[in-house]
């Protein structure tokens, strides 16, 4: 398996940054496309990469948020897509009531690509997982009050889903924005593969804070006996220090290139 970061919010070689997150995952013979970014620059650093995008089998996207699929507009059309069925959501933030949802209406991404929406688990390779609607376990990774919906309500962005691949090192996870709780997208992704170990997970982990809820999650990493983590996108800088202490921790920039 091989996972190659076409955005992150920081760069490394000649690739570009933007706030936003894009992979592009290499698995089997299958070529993945895993959230867009929020401009053109996925597809800008894909050319620079040596990547085709016309070759693309299928795209993925993790929710519903401008960075990670206001890209779609730059992509090849007429390919499959990925998503859950309320990425279309309009949402906004709670402090000025920005938009912060998708540009691309419903109408607009079903003339462009070929979608299929799923609440549900969907194999989309031997031993790889779209994994849907991931339920909200864990007791102290509670949603965050920072996103709206047009009624004012709470956002609960349960869209947010995950990606999970076995791998001959062991399950890798890959993450957008782990809204829906990082310990919780890994308990989603052990039942899977029950018997197998994680062995590392990818993108944005959505922790902003040096607190209870990290320190928590920590706790929680070491029962699974998870020792790898790439984090990015949506994961603080200091946060990203802290986890180095206790794990093995690689912060991924755009241009990255991961082997399994």
């Amino acid at each position: 398996m091989k996972l190659t970061v076409l955005v992150d919010n920081q760069a490394s070689s000649n690739c570009k940054a933007e706030h936003g997150l894009s992979f592009y995952i290499e698995y089997n013979n299958k070529k993945i496309v895993f959230d867009a970014g929020q401009t053109d620059i996925a597809t800008i650093n894909a050319h620079k990469l040596g990547i085709d995008l016309n070759q693309t089998d299928l795209i993925v996207l993790s929710h519903g948020h401008y960075d990670h699929g206001n890209g779609l507009k730059y992509f090849p059309k007429n390919k499959p897509l990925l998503a859950h069925p309320d990425i279309f959501t309009k949402r906004y933030k709670r402090t000025n009531n920005q938009y912060i949802g998708l540009d691309l209406s419903e109408t607009d991404i079903e003339n462009s690509f070929k979608i299929t929406r799923s609440s549900k688990p969907v194999k989309i390779e031997h031993q790889a997982w779209f994994m849907g609607e991931i339920p909200r376990i864990t007791d102290f990774e509670s949603i965050s009050p920072k996103y709206i919906l047009e009624n004012g309500e709470t956002d609960p962005i349960i869209d947010d889903t995950a990606l999970t691949f076995n791998t001959n090192k062991g399950i890798v996870i890959i993450t957008g924005c782990s809204h829906s709780g990082i310990c919780n997208i890994v308990l989603k992704a052990k039942e899977f593969f029950p018997h197998n170990p994680i062995a590392a997970i990818v993108g944005g982990f959505h922790l902003s804070q040096i607190d209870e809820r990290l320190e928590k999650t920590v706790k929680f990493f070491k029962q699974h006996h998870i020792t790898k983590l790439y984090p990015s996108h949506c994961t603080h800088p200091r946060v990203i220090c802290h986890l180095s202490t206790h794990f093995d921790v690689s912060w991924i920039s755009s241009g990255d290139i991961i082997e399994f």
